[in-house]
């Protein structure tokens, strides 16, 4: 049986990104920014000001890339509480009934 193929576009500030999903599969247009923040999320949870840092990228542009991941349904946004302060948190979209063998191409 073939795998199950999906073709979505979505908009951002960044233009216009076309997502395939094959199976277990997700595929973005390349770019090493993007790359850089989902290897750093699979270490841990973060916000968009951690990313930046963590990245040497300006906070708008981590948020950007942060829309068009969450729309893809790579990443989960979330408040958390921070001492007196709610900060929107990200965290990698993946559940632990996934099967080891899916990949997030970017």
């Amino acid at each position: 049986m073939l795998p199950k193929v999906e073709v979505r576009e979505i908009d951002s500030r960044l233009g216009r990104f076309c997502v395939i999903t094959i199976g277990n599969t997700v595929l973005l247009t390349p770019c090493d920014t993007r790359m850089k923040i989902i290897k750093i999320l699979a270490e841990k949870e973060m916000t968009a000001d951690e990313m930046s840092k963590a990245t040497g990228t300006a906070y708008s542009t981590v948020m950007d890339h942060m829309d068009v991941l969450e729309k893809a349904g790579i990443v989960t946004s979330f408040l958390r509480k921070d001492g007196g302060k709610r900060r929107i948190c990200f965290k990698l979209n993946v559940s632990t009934d996934q099967k080891q063998n899916e990949r997030i191409l970017v």
